[in-house]
C-alpha cells in the first residue's frame, strides 16, 4: 500500500471512530454517585483545642463535565449552631480529572463564610453534620453554596482528645 493510501486509510479510520474514539481518551470515574466519602471524612480534636479536619468526596464524571467551573465546598455544622467551610481543589472538572474523582483534603483550620481561617472545634463544640455543595468560593465574595449534593452526620454525646471521628448517614 502506498503512503498516500495509508494516510487516506488512517484519516477514514479516525473519522469513523468519531466521538467514540475521543470518549476513550476521557478520564472516566468509577463512582456511580456524587457523595461524601464518610469513611475518609473525619475530625480529630487535640488538647489546647487544636484540630485536624479531613474531607473527602466522590464524583461521577458526568457531574464534573456538567459543572466544570464549580467549586467543591464542604459546609461543617457545629453543635452550637456555628458553621465553617472548606473547599476541595480549584474547580470540580480539573480536580476530578487529576484524582480519579476521589478527592481528599485536610487542614488544621476551616474558614468562615468570608474565607477567614477559623478553628471552632472544642470538646463541647464539635461537628454534628457536614454538607457537600457545589458553588463558588471567591476571596472578595466568600463562599456561595449553590447545589446541595450530599449530607453526612455525626451523632455522639461527646468527643475525646486525639481520637479520629468519622461521619455516617444522617438519621431523619
Amino acid at each position: 500500500m502506498c503512503s498516500g493510501m495509508r494516510i487516506l486509510f488512517f484519516v477514514v479510520l479516525l473519522n469513523a471512530a468519531g466521538s467514540f474514539g475521543f470518549a476513550q481518551l476521557r478520564n472516566n470515574s468509577s463512582y456511580e454517585k456524587d457523595r461524601i466519602n464518610t469513611e475518609q471524612t473525619r475530625f480529630t480534636l487535640h488538647e489546647a483545642n487544636a484540630a485536624d479536619f479531613v474531607w473527602a468526596s466522590e464524583w461521577t464524571h458526568y457531574t464534573a463535565y456538567d459543572y466544570p467551573e464549580k467549586v467543591i465546598i464542604f459546609l461543617w455544622h457545629f453543635k452550637d449552631g456555628s458553621k465553617a467551610y472548606s473547599r476541595q481543589g480549584d474547580v470540580l472538572d480539573e480536580a476530578g480529572k487529576g484524582s480519579a474523582y476521589l478527592m481528599t483534603e485536610k487542614s488544621s483550620t476551616l474558614e468562615d463564610k468570608n474565607r477567614k481561617k477559623i478553628q471552632p472545634m472544642t470538646r463541647t463544640n464539635y461537628p454534628v453534620k457536614v454538607e457537600l455543595w457545589l458553588g463558588k468560593a471567591e476571596v472578595q465574595t466568600g463562599y456561595e453554596t449553590e447545589i446541595l449534593v450530599d449530607t453526612a452526620c455525626f451523632d455522639a454525646p461527646s468527643v475525646e482528645y486525639n481520637r479520629a471521628y468519622s461521619f455516617s448517614a444522617c438519621h431523619q
